[in-house]
């Protein structure tokens, strides 16, 4: 099977918080995360649909203190998890999550 994503993986296990268009929100812990999104465990019965806009917050983050929000569109479901793609990205959020995966090597 050949690779399609254009940035590299990175197995990190970080507690997030997604948070829902209706004010709703599960704590869950990502899988791999990359510069342009991130895989998070199955968080139970009901996943969000594909398309929908979440915020995740970062609540644990090697060398960064407090909480950090991004906005991500959900991609992609699966049995384990849910695949996130993050939206409205600018240089902040690039360097924050640059500063994660230097972090994780």
């Amino acid at each position: 099977m050949t690779e399609k994503r254009r940035h590299r993986r990175s197995s990190i296990q970080l507690d997030i918080e997604l948070i829902y268009p209706d004010g709703g929100s599960s704590r869950v812990k990502t899988r791999d995360l990359s510069i342009s999104g991130l895989f998070v465990e199955a968080i139970g019965n009901q996943p969000p649909k594909l398309g929908t806009l979440l915020t995740v917050t970062f609540l644990s983050a090697p060398h960064q203190g407090g909480t950090y929000s991004l906005k991500a569109r959900v991609q992609r479901l699966s049995l384990n998890g849910i695949a996130m793609t993050f939206i409205d990205f600018d240089l902040d959020d690039l360097r924050f999550i640059e500063t994660i995966l230097a972090g994780s090597s």
